[in-house]
């Protein structure tokens, strides 16, 4: 709750990002009340067009979440079988007052893909990348009173990435008015550097455009403000303004700063003022940190002076099956909350830029980033991806990229691609050059780019993950710092458990792997001793993965963390991945392959608490697998434990089986003869118990339950409810086999926007009001609407025991 307000606060300060209404610079969201059509149709740019019969939508959108799984979709394994298509979106905005002196833009955070737009029929550009930000001067086409803002996104091309892309407006859209004189959007670049033990130089260099069309005297007047709004430094100079662009470098001295980090993430705010004739003519806000990051050869990673080990996470910006790429901000909050409470510090974002709230919350929150410019770059991936159109638009991309997040101090390291092909020590360099000429502050890397030797940083993905290949580059290169881009690779399934190790590449081998290919680097993989001589679960789909630490690709998890906690020049890794994302599937009806440690709900698999062991400090324990084992009455079940805590004790229906001293194999293992009633772990530090944890056989599950995160939401149209839907015994305990179809139904001002399971086999529609649980679980995401009043929320099944909550939505104060 204190980050959730932390990053609150923030967001109602720099209300220049988030519709602040003044008389100089006006930031408004313009998401609500789009026309929206999902086919070509000619004409629909014009203002008199009748868009009457079209859908009436908001946005952040994405139609092909919306869209049916259908093996034939071109999209295929890369975009889950989900369609693409060509959709057209309209908009009128209403322009009271205008005045010549007014400037207005039009600022899309994202739309995917091969977009254009018009305004009033006048053609603004055309945009091909699905991921940057973009925006159009509207001034010279407006007319007072209604204008028609159209859209056109060209998605009939697929597959157009690796991955789920999604289709559509599927960010934030903004529409921002100024003076003719103003700081243009990124239009500030703020550097923290010379710090002494109580005071560090803040310098800002601020750009000023000119369009009143004579050259004008102006003072810039750039103030330091903390989160509560107090006052800590101001600078003051004259320039004069030319009629196009100038700009000012500014040095504020801070005594005694608070200093960010990912334990205490504390925010600044620079706010930058353009004062003609005594007039303030513009005021634009820039959140920022101030903090000292050092990169020291040989030895690591430096935060404000004390060494930090990266503990990342990649991630595709989805968030599954229920929203797609259209994920609402508190969605993302919640899944970002859940990676902060596993003890994880940094995030990559694999492989291109996020939406812009994603680094307002690492900010507030305290994550790392490596923020990703590209996955390829001359040469095309996907066949109809980015790299088409890379020759002609990367560079124009890649420096507002960069403009964009470069104030953030979340953004601690730059990658300028990811797996590219055939790319030249040449090419590498080219990017480099132009990434160091917008930001020398931070360092480059690149997904497997450590071939070339520009990067500043060694980026190594699964090459990495075979024994001694670090240690073998160190000996070649031993100046340089190593970074996992993207290791470990392992796979899970929620629920899911077998007692023998299985290695990809051998027992599930990838689409584009064959047996072979294993038996060349079988002696380069870690192995993992089996848990037993036979497997104790068979009958389980090989399309599922065990979710005890033993279903790997080259190496595990436990591992992989030995070799980050003894090699001082491995500053850490971002493994693959955080979550479970739509594509990159093993085939139909696949629509992912597994790899997140939480599911494509949300909800924690077995790893998240691997991870939580190695990552948090906070005491815990968890005990696995669950202990409603139908028919394996008396078979010797693997019951494992991962704790952060000295000691572990289990005990089987109040028995104690042993208490065990946590090795540096971070995993306790018992062998258990199986019989119902309650496994029980508890956690113990100087021999108090502090953690602990148990399940209880639950042989059939007799009713749903329904939960959810909030009980009061506003409404806001914005204001996101979680309702977690379970099958329990009277004791509510869960019953991890149930694989139940349930009907659901929501009275009153809500509107469903997604329906997930984390089943990756599951295809079935969130256009209908039936749905399975998965492992006895499945995710319910209910939006506000505008309206006031309580919200229903109802579930049922053949015998079962329905259940029913009620969430109110009260009014929103502006």
């Amino acid at each position: 709750m204190k980050i959730f307000i932390q990053i609150l606060l923030l967001l109602a300060f720099s209300l220049n990002s988030w519709g602040q209404k003044s008389s100089v610079r006006n930031r408004v969201s313009i998401d609500l009340n789009w026309k929206f059509l999902q086919q070509e149709c000619k004409g629909a740019e014009q203002p008199n067009f009748n868009d009457q019969e079209w859908r009436t939508l908001n946005v952040p959108h994405d139609w092909s979440i919306e869209g049916e799984y259908k093996q034939d979709n071109p999209s295929g394994t890369m975009g889950a079988f989900l369609p693409g298509g060509i959709g057209w979106y309209r908009k009128q905005i209403d322009i009271n007052n205008l005045k010549k002196s007014e400037k207005y833009f039009i600022e899309f955070d994202g739309v995917y893909l091969n977009s254009d737009v018009w305004i009033n029929g006048h053609h603004l550009g055309f945009h091909p990348n699905g991921y940057m930000s973009f925006s159009y001067d509207l001034s010279p086409y407006l007319k007072e009173g209604d204008n028609i803002l159209a859209v056109r996104v060209d998605h009939s091309k697929t597959p157009s990435g690796r991955w789920y892309t999604g289709s559509g407006i599927y960010r934030h859209v903004w529409l921002t008015k100024t003076e003719n004189i103003y700081v243009p959007k990124s239009g500030t670049y703020i550097i923290s550097d010379n710090f002494l033990e109580d005071q560090a130089t803040v310098k800002v260099q601020t750009t000023v455009v000119n369009e009143s069309g004579k050259n004008r005297k102006a003072l810039v007047r750039n103030s330091i403000r903390d989160y509560k709004g107090n006052l800590v430094k101001e600078v003051s100079d004259k320039l004069l303004l030319k009629k196009d662009t100038s700009v000012i470098v500014q040095d504020c001295i801070v005594k005694a700063p608070q200093l960010w980090s990912t334990d205490a993430p504390v925010m600044y705010t620079m706010v930058t003022e353009v004062i003609v004739n005594k007039k303030v003519v513009d005021r634009y806000e820039t959140p920022f940190g101030i903090r000292n990051i050092e990169w020291r050869s040989k030895q690591g990673l430096f935060v404000n002076g004390e060494a930090v080990i990266i503990k990342g996470l990649s991630n595709h910006q989805d968030a599954g099956g229920a929203v797609g790429v259209a994920v609402p901000d508190d969605v993302l909050y919640r899944r970002l909350k859940m990676l902060k409470e596993m003890g994880c510090n940094a995030l990559r974002t694999a492989h291109h830029p996020f939406a812009p709230e994603f680094y307002t919350m690492c900010d507030t929150m305290g994550f790392m980033v490596m923020d990703e410019a590209f996955d390829g770059w001359w040469t095309a991936k996907a066949p109809y991806d980015y790299g088409n159109y890379f020759d002609e638009y990367w560079e124009k991309d890649l420096e507002s990229f960069l403009k964009r997040d470069r104030n953030h101090p979340s953004v601690i390291i730059w990658s300028i691609g990811n797996e590219v092909r055939k790319f030249t020590p040449e090419q590498q360099k080219i990017v480099v050059d132009k990434v160091k000429s917008i930001d020398t502050t931070r360092p480059v890397t690149q997904g497997r780019g450590y071939i070339a030797p520009y990067i500043d940083i060694s980026g190594f993905n699964g090459h990495g993950e075979l024994k001694n290949e670090l240690e073998k580059y160190h000996s070649k290169y031993p100046e340089k710092l190593i970074i996992g881009t993207e290791i470990t690779h392992t796979l899970q399934t929620r629920g899911v458990y077998r007692t023998k190790t299985w290695y990809r590449t051998k027992d599930n081998p990838a689409p584009w792997e064959k047996p072979a290919h294993f038996a060349r680097i079988e002696k380069k993989v870690t192995k993992i001793p089996d848990l037993t001589e036979e497997e104790v679960f068979t009958g389980v789909s090989n399309k599922y993965q065990s979710s005890y630490d033993n279903s790997i690709v080259r190496i595990g998890v436990r591992d992989e963390w030995k070799r980050v906690e003894a090699l001082d020049y491995y500053v850490g890794n971002f493994r693959w991945t955080g979550f479970d994302y739509l594509g990159e599937s093993f085939g139909w009806p696949g629509r992912t392959a597994n790899f997140g440690i939480i599911d494509l709900a949300g909800f924690p698999k077995d790893h998240f608490y691997l991870y939580q062991s190695l990552w948090s400090d906070k005491p815990m324990v968890h005990v696995l697998p669950h202990w409603s084992h139908k028919g394996k009455e008396g078979v010797e079940i693997p019951v494992v434990l991962y704790t952060n805590c000295q000691t572990a004790e289990l005990f089987l229906n109040n028995t104690s089986l042993g208490e065990k001293t946590m090795t540096s194999e971070r995993q306790l293992v018992w062998k258990v003869p199986y019989e119902k009633g309650t496994i029980k772990a508890v956690a113990k530090i100087d021999g108090v118990v502090v953690a602990e944890q148990s399940y209880t056989t639950v042989d059939r599950g007799t009713k749903l339950t329904v939960s959810s995160d909030k009980t009061l939401i506003y409404a806001n149209n914005k204001d996101i409810i979680h309702c977690e839907i379970s099958i329990t015994d009277e004791y509510n305990n869960i019953d991890p086999n149930a694989m139940n179809t349930f009907e659901y139904e929501v009275l009153g001002p809500g509107r469903i926007i997604g329906l997930e399971n984390g089943n990756i086999l599951d295809i079935s529609s969130n256009n209908t009001s039936f749905k399975n649980v998965f492992n006895g679980k499945c995710l319910l995401i209910i939006q506000a609407t505008e309206k006031t009043g309580e919200i229903t929320i109802k579930v049922k099944s053949t015998d079962l025991q329905p259940a029913i909550l009620t969430v109110r939505a009260i009014d929103y104060i502006k």
